[in-house]
């Protein structure tokens, strides 16, 4: 505004101005309380959701922990159906994968978890997930699967866990010289060796069969348990 305007002037072009501009700036404030609103309407919303998730999901241990399968699995479908978008629908999944477990369902534990690792985006539950898949599948005899799914997965903070996994995978195949290569390459990674046993490493690797003039493997097989 020109700062040489009389008062009354100023005053004029104020009223002016406003009567040209008014329904425009109406309009922007309408818009922004309105998205101040329904911004911390949809924060409310979310928030109560996880609560409710939460609320079900402490419900769902305890059910876990009284090993109460109608319990367990009621309130297990009501998170899967109705909380997927919440932090609790994963640690469900982990939870009754192990419900499963010991009911001696081990199909049921694996798809819970094959459930997870097709739909989260969290890194550290989807390594917890495969890690404990890798498991079931060795309970299964599934031997190949257990290679193929942890076969050349590193550069994380399970990877000395899976390399053991890997170990016991190739000794079912009775592939002894991978399976100690593989045990070798978990008690190499000192930086990670809270995360195994290395004493029971070294135990497996002191029960493998002598293998001087009985198993061949590939030169890909012995790179995969060295990297």
């Amino acid at each position: 505004m020109d700062e040489f305007l009389s008062e009354k002037e100023q005053i004029q072009y104020i009223r002016e101005w406003w009567q040209e501009n008014r329904s425009y700036i109406l309009i922007v404030i309408v818009v922004v309380i309105g998205g101040i609103t329904g911004n911390n309407a949809w924060k409310s919303s979310v928030a109560e959701k996880q609560l409710s998730a939460s609320s079900l999901y402490e419900s769902l241990a305890v059910g876990v922990s009284d090993n109460n399968s109608e319990t367990a699995e009621e309130i297990a479908d009501q998170i899967f159906n109705g909380y997927e978008d919440t932090i609790y629908f994963e640690k469900a999944k982990l939870a009754m994968a192990y419900f499963y477990m010991s009911q001696s369902r081990d199909e049921d534990a694996a798809n819970s978890l094959r459930d997870i690792l097709q739909k989260s985006e969290d890194d550290e539950i989807s390594l917890i997930a495969e890690y404990r898949l890798a498991k079931i599948m060795l309970y299964q005899k599934k031997y190949q699967e257990v290679i193929d799914m942890l076969t050349d997965n590193n550069g994380h903070a399970f990877e000395t866990k899976y390399s053991e996994l890997l170990g016991d995978a190739y000794y079912g195949l009775q592939k002894y010289d991978v399976a100690e290569a593989a045990y070798i390459a978990a008690l190499r990674t000192t930086n990670q060796s809270q995360l195994v046993d290395a004493a029971l490493i070294q135990m497996k690797i002191n029960d493998l069969p002598d293998t001087n003039d009985s198993i061949i493997i590939s030169e890909d097989e012995i790179e995969i348990t060295s990297q």
